[in-house]
């Protein structure tokens, strides 16, 4: 129950560490060392592979979300327009909005000026960037990946 219990005896004390037996330890052969150094790419390498295939399972996850939407439309509906126009806003919701953040006064005018520029900017390319992201290929999720 109880492990930490007092001794009854005597403690031997120890003079020296050279009474106690050496530990063994085995020499690292030359051509290990040489892996080793050449072998940092290793990691990197695992890195850059992890990366893409989360890119990939994202483009999977993405693409099977955008399935799942274009299965429940009902072709021979009398409202399909209208279930055309649900299964739009649905695939558009899966799209990123771009969102800027204003800096708390106080704050420097420029900066206020500079941001209000980068929030235009990024309202004005907002169509480019839904149209480049609704025909991505895994070629190009794979580019940007590196």
């Amino acid at each position: 129950m109880n492990e930490f219990l007092p001794r009854a005896g005597a403690v031997t004390p120890v003079t020296s560490a050279t009474e106690r037996s050496p530990i063994a330890v085995r020499a690292v052969s030359d051509t290990r060392a040489m892996q080793n150094e050449s072998g940092g790419d290793a990691p990197v390498a695992h890195l850059r592979d992890h990366e893409r295939s989360a890119a990939a399972a994202d483009y999977a996850r993405i693409h099977a979300e955008i399935a799942d939407v274009l299965a429940h439309i009902q072709p021979f509906a009398r409202n399909s327009e209208s279930s055309a126009r649900t299964a739009d806003q649905a695939i558009l919701s899966l799209m990123p909005n771009p969102v800027v953040m204003l800096p708390m006064p106080p704050t420097d005018e420029q900066m206020v000026a500079f941001v209000a520029q980068v929030a235009q900017a990024v309202a004005r390319q907002a169509a480019q960037a839904q149209a480049a992201q609704g025909s991505v290929t895994p070629i190009m999720v794979e580019a940007a990946s590196h």
